[in-house]
């Protein structure tokens, strides 16, 4: 594929000249349109590969433990009602099935409308500063909801606790995709989005041990609250003094390292500067393109089976599989584990073929299956438990959902505001899933089994139609440059159009 620059001379003018495009790119302001022909291996020698691969390294055990660490503690957090129903919390508050829904479902409403905003305040004022405040203000709700005594408290402390949890998953994500390459990111995305299932097993271990505690007048489940919640504060704070905001700020890398990592990242690309400035237009382009829209199907449908497992686990072995309340937090942990795991290695795998959507749909097809045995087998619960690990699959398949959006939004304000429409209407899958598992339909659970089969067929279907769209367009921008049309483009419009630039070339 030619590049533009080989077809069109950079004329200065009065708008866009070299002057003002080297001012810009100093700043920051620009960084370069992404094409697939242009991988870092193509335009850097051995050398620099290995010294790209080390600094990555340094950057992994700076950047991944920590945003891991935050999403361990917000998942648990809003999972952490699940374990708390299983030890006792539902009968001491008096909640009637609906209301405890109600309860779930709640978390999901500021969460999905500020997901946006949130971002937009993460890019104005920087990771290191906007994270470390929702961290603590959450864990700060997450504790006072130890002490709740009616079905009004909990419902009002699970609308906050949503709002302030909206900005860290979003946030995340858009902060990784402006430390590394976009052919790298799904294997970052995938370590600590395994934070997520990490936090399954966390929270059972962790919801078992307190099911013992009995101190001050608080009895069992308000603990759970109270130690989580507690220890989400120590991290928020904690996280203030690791996280920067962009490379230029990372101290642990020489300033060699620093230039080279974000001449890396600005060249990921061609040589026609992509303009990262702040702009309403590309707010709005955001929300006018078709693909996060679209992305936002496989989102709730792949999702949905995944906070069934997160939402309901406890109580699925606790009602179905006739497990105690103790136990039943306990055999929640090995699920996890492998859903952890299998997370990483369906990222790793990922990259490595640079294939995003058929590991998502590989994942959603085990997943499928997995709920499928246990709609076929409702009386035996070794199989059902069995077939949980399968069900499972549906972690693995999730990062590949929003890798296939971040890397096809060019600019940085469209990007946080695309990512922010997935994560925000896709966050609706929570209210979702939280009304699958319904006390009428116990103890088998056979309208909950079917709904997440259907879920993953949705998913499934989705991603074709996703990755039919996106190959369509990759075609008519191929057509654009062999016809000619792409170079009578002016550097100035190309610097505007982000990813409708035909030099940007999707990936799928």
């Amino acid at each position: 594929m030619s590049h533009p620059e080989e077809k069109t001379s950079h004329t200065p003018t009065d708008s866009f000249n070299d002057a003002k495009y080297n001012e810009l790119e100093s700043k920051g302001v620009v960084t370069h349109v992404l094409t697939e022909d242009a991988p870092l291996d193509n335009y850097v020698s051995s050398d620099d590969a290995k010294k790209m691969a080390r600094i990555m390294r340094k950057m992994d055990w700076r950047v991944l433990p920590i945003a891991s660490l935050l999403y361990l503690f917000s998942f648990l957090d809003r999972s952490a009602i699940g374990n708390a129903r299983v030890a006792g919390m539902e009968e001491e508050l008096k909640l009637t099935p609906s209301e405890y829904n109600a309860c779930v479902s709640v978390f999901f409403g500021l969460y999905c409308l500020l997901e946006v905003p949130s971002n937009l305040l993460l890019k104005k004022y920087g990771a290191k500063i906007y994270l470390p405040i929702i961290v603590v203000l959450w864990g700060l709700i997450m504790a006072f909801t130890g002490l709740v005594k009616n079905f009004e408290g909990l419902l009002a402390l699970r609308i906050l606790l949503g709002g302030f949890e909206a900005g860290l998953f979003p946030g995340i994500t858009y902060h990784l995709t402006n430390l590394y390459p976009r052919k790298e990111i799904q294997f970052r995305i995938g370590v600590f989005f395994s934070a997520a299932t990490i936090a399954g097993a966390f929270g059972g271990l962790l919801a078992y041990g307190l099911s013992f505690v009995e101190i001050g007048g608080y009895n069992r489940w308000p603990w759970i609250f109270f130690v989580e919640g507690t220890l989400t504060v120590f991290v928020g704070v904690w996280s203030y003094f690791i996280l920067f905001s962009s490379i230029p700020e990372a101290k642990f890398l020489t300033k060699d390292e620093q230039d080279f990592m974000q001449n890396a990242i600005i060249y990921d690309s061609t040589a026609i500067p992509m303009d990262d400035s702040y702009r309403w237009e590309y707010v709005r382009a955001g929300l006018l393109d078709w693909k996060p829209w679209l992305s936002i199907i496989s989102y709730i449908c792949c999702i949905t089976p995944l906070y069934s497992i997160a939402l309901t686990l406890p109580t699925i072995l606790k009602v179905s599989l006739k497990y105690d309340a103790v136990h039943a937090q306990l055999m929640t942990v090995p699920i996890y584990i492998v859903a952890a795991f299998m997370v990483v290695v369906f990222a790793f795998f990922s990259d490595r073929f640079q294939n995003r959507s058929g590991f998502l749909i590989g994942g959603c097809v085990i997943s499928a299956i997995g709920w499928g045995i246990g709609h076929a087998y409702p009386n035996n619960g070794k199989v059902r438990y069995g077939a949980m690990f399968l069900s499972s699959f549906s972690y693995a398949a999730f990062p590949s959902v929003v890798a296939l959006l971040t890397q096809n939004i060019g600019g940085k304000t469209k990007r946080s505001v695309c990512i922010a429409i997935q994560v925000g209407v896709g966050g609706l899958a929570g209210i979702i899933s939280s009304n699958i598992f319904l006390k009428r339909w116990a103890p088998a659970y056979m309208t909950s089994y079917l709904l997440n089969i259907l879920f993953n067929c949705g998913a499934i279907f989705a991603a074709g139609i996703y990755w039919a769209l996106l190959y369509l367009a990759n075609q008519r921008k191929k057509r654009q440059i062999d016809s000619g049309a792409a170079a009578q483009i002016s550097p100035e419009v190309l610097a505007t159009m982000g990813d409708h630039s035909p030099y940007f070339v999707y990936k799928y």
